[in-house]
């Protein structure tokens, strides 16, 4: 799997709205796009993703204890099975599209 084991617990409900393989297994999780953290972006990303029903999550910490955010940036991941959406979505909005 590519992000660690207690990345469900990152967000509330999460683990309850994440997809499932047909044995019941919450479905892998792929990576979206690498995003800074100091602008708020990544914040704004999963708000988006979350808001069309795609469920997501950040994962990195370089430099949250001593910054408070991650100074390196995060990885966003989504339900693999949803990944191209999330990526039309993301072109959507660089685009503009999404601003009407």
């Amino acid at each position: 799997m590519a992000a660690k084991d207690f990345w469900a617990f990152s967000s509330r409900n999460l683990r309850d709205r994440w997809p499932r393989d047909a044995d019941g297994r919450p479905e892998q999780a792929a990576r979206l796009v690498h995003q800074s953290e100091l602008d708020g972006m990544a914040d704004l990303t999963i708000s988006l993703l979350e808001g069309c029903g795609i469920p997501a999550f950040k994962e990195g910490t370089q430099g949250k204890v001593i910054l408070g955010f991650a100074g390196l940036g995060v990885d966003i991941y989504v339900p693999a099975s949803r990944l191209e959406e999330a990526q039309t979505l993301l072109a959507a909005q660089d685009d503009g599209q999404l601003e009407e």
